[in-house]
């Protein structure tokens, strides 16, 4: 017993000369911090490799806590109560019943409780049922709690404890309030709780290291200091655009879902997640980079602005005024204001159909070493569109437990079939080739092989502005070049029909007998093949298809894409077009991709707080 107080007394010591040594950051929700001294009584929760700072920044605050029976577990209580902490003692091996009806009194009667949900003996970061049952039997919170500190010494334990070095920086992250209610499912409810215990441990994480401060601190610095040239290149912009890009926008009262798209491509993947919440009567708010999308966003109906750009207090205002439940980012959207301010605000954040080249890595990782990895991690999913995309995100350092390859959700919209009169814009009684998203240099080759195959292409730049130089290359070859916006139809023979128009190529596939998909040839990795295959259509491609490589797989698997080399596309061309598969096959390919990304997105709001309790998918 001597020896008991003795450690009691040694710990108490041994906490305060560390903890008055401290620099703290302390992060919280904007309600401000939890607790029954401030009003709010919870239910504290904390992997238990990450507890001993937090027995300093709680001291005195009459939390009860839960500790096990075994020997250690009386020392740790003498600790605890000796830093104003009271006990019940417990575990799942023994006591544990009884310790939690106990530690429901202590909630019910309007005191806080802590708990470590994968302890005393783990697995690490695998958060036990008694959490939910405490939370649903008591009718309180939880919040979960994330430390970390720098300097500090990881023991070769199975939690990894923690423990905080003097002078060390200390950073505490609380998290958003949660609660299972009395209708919850026992594991949805604790893949809930666990999921935001590893988001406010990776941002603690985060703040911590001093390599990610100097990053935050780099992009916040840059933000501020090109705000002011930014401010001068948006007056030559209409004024509803200066306005947004700078974060002034409506402001919402409902906390809307924010899904972000970059481009038009971005957007139109984003819409049908955009439809499934609306359905569902979830709000949205939509944000995108380009004019063209934001045309296409006041088109769709939905609440919609372009994204401030990435100065901290322009972002700072939007997310200030639109005060969202979740942040959606397609792609390979990383803008370090937005996503770090919206990450200090409680704010979970979410990428869609992720990708990354290799490209890309390279760069992220010249750029920022660790630290894009590290501020990923922090995210409570990560939506890659292939596996390929998945290996490089956690070489660039993302958990791996944040990433499902799901695929892209471009494959649920259904842009419809086209109309009958466009028919008249080309050669009467043709046979049709419709090349989409091709990029400089591609042009050409597909053109004149699809006129060597028989068919009437039919060819859509990516790029508008790049209109006028392929019509002209195409024209020195001696093709003759018909522009759609005419409405002229083409001749029959050596002509082409160049789209010079946006909007409309998804239902413009429907009309080919044959399609090509574009940044296949240039080694680009190829843009989306799902549009054509919705429509039926088979599709041939070159043999740059690194960003699309699964799709791609997937259709040469059911016989409705082909891999072309250059050389060979005249016969590919007519090859695809003489055998083609049954359409509905193709359909639906195009879209059992789309439903797995649906199911995934919802599972990923879900599991993030953002999707309302009891609503089915």
């Amino acid at each position: 017993m001597d020896l008991e107080r003795l450690a009691g007394g040694a710990g108490r010591l041994l906490v305060t000369l560390l903890g008055v040594s401290w620099r703290f950051d302390y992060r919280r929700p904007r309600g401000g911090r939890a607790g029954r001294v401030r009003g709010r009584p919870v239910l504290f929760s904390f992997w238990h490799g990450r507890q001993f700072p937090l027995i300093f920044t709680h001291r005195r605050e009459g939390v009860t806590v839960l500790v096990s029976i075994h020997r250690d577990g009386e020392y740790v209580a003498r600790v605890l109560e000796s830093m104003g902490f009271r006990t019940v003692r417990g575990s799942t091996t023994r006591g544990g019943g009884e310790a939690l009806r106990r530690l429901a009194a202590v909630l019910g009667s309007g005191n806080d409780a802590a708990i470590t949900p994968d302890g005393p003996r783990g697995p690490a970061g695998r958060a036990k049922r008694g959490m939910g049952y405490l939370s649903r039997l008591a009718g309180r919170s939880v919040v979960p709690m994330g430390a970390s500190a720098w300097p500090s010494i990881r023991f070769r334990s199975w939690d990894r404890f923690v423990v905080p070095l003097p002078f060390a920086r200390l950073v505490v992250v609380e998290g958003r309030p949660s609660k299972a209610g009395s209708g919850s499912d026992a594991d949805s409810a604790v893949s809930l709780f666990e999921a935001e215990l590893d988001r406010v441990t990776s941002l603690a994480d985060y703040l911590a290291l001093p390599v990610s401060r100097a990053f935050s601190g780099c992009a916040s610095t840059a933000g501020a200091v090109l705000a002011p040239l930014a401010s001068a290149i948006l007056l030559t912009r209409p004024r509803l655009e200066r306005s947004e890009r700078r974060g002034i926008v409506a402001r919402r009262t409902d906390s809307p879902v924010v899904l972000h798209g970059s481009s038009m491509g971005e957007v139109s993947g984003l819409l049908p997640l955009a439809e499934h919440l609306r359905s569902h009567g979830v709000p949205v708010h939509m944000t995108c980079s380009t004019p063209t999308a934001r045309s296409l966003l006041e088109a769709s109906g939905f609440p919609s602005s372009f994204v401030a750009l990435d100065c901290p207090s322009w972002v700072g205002r939007f997310l200030e005024s639109v005060s969202p439940s979740a942040l959606v980012l397609s792609e390979a959207e990383i803008w370090p204001n937005l996503i770090g301010t919206a990450l200090e605000r409680s704010v979970p954040c979410i990428s869609v159909n992720a990708r990354l080249s290799e490209r890309s890595l390279r760069r992220f990782v010249a750029l920022t070493g660790p630290s894009a990895g590290r501020l990923l991690s922090c995210f409570c999913a990560i939506l890659a569109r292939t596996a390929e995309d998945a290996a490089r995100l956690e070489r660039l350092g993302v958990r791996d437990s944040l990433i499902r390859v799901v695929g892209d959700s471009k494959a649920l919209a259904d842009a419809g079939e086209p109309p009958c009169e466009w028919r008249e814009r080309l050669p009467a009684g043709g046979r049709f080739m419709v090349a989409g998203s091709t990029r400089e240099g591609e042009e050409l080759p597909v053109c004149l092989a699809a006129i060597e195959a028989g068919l009437h292409p039919v060819i859509a730049p990516r790029h508008l502005e790049r209109v006028a130089s392929v019509a002209a290359a195409l024209r020195r070859a001696g093709v003759e070049v018909t522009l759609w916006s005419t409405g002229v139809a083409a001749e029959p023979g050596r002509s082409c029909t160049l789209v010079d128009s946006m909007g409309f190529l998804a239902r413009l596939y429907g009309l080919a007998e044959v399609a090509f998909v574009g940044g296949t040839l240039a080694p680009l990795g190829g843009h989306n093949i799902l549009e054509p295959l919705k429509r039926g259509v088979p599709v041939v491609v070159g043999e740059s298809t690194a960003s699309i490589r699964r799709t791609v797989e997937m259709g040469v698997a059911a016989g409705a894409v082909t891999v072309s080399p250059q050389d060979l596309l005249a016969s590919a061309f007519a090859s695809a077009a003489e055998r083609r598969p049954d359409p509905a096959v193709l359909r639906e390919l195009g879209r059992a991709e789309g439903r797995t990304v649906l199911g995934a997105f919802t599972d990923a709001l879900r599991r993030a707080g953002a999707w309302p309790a009891g609503l089915a998918p």
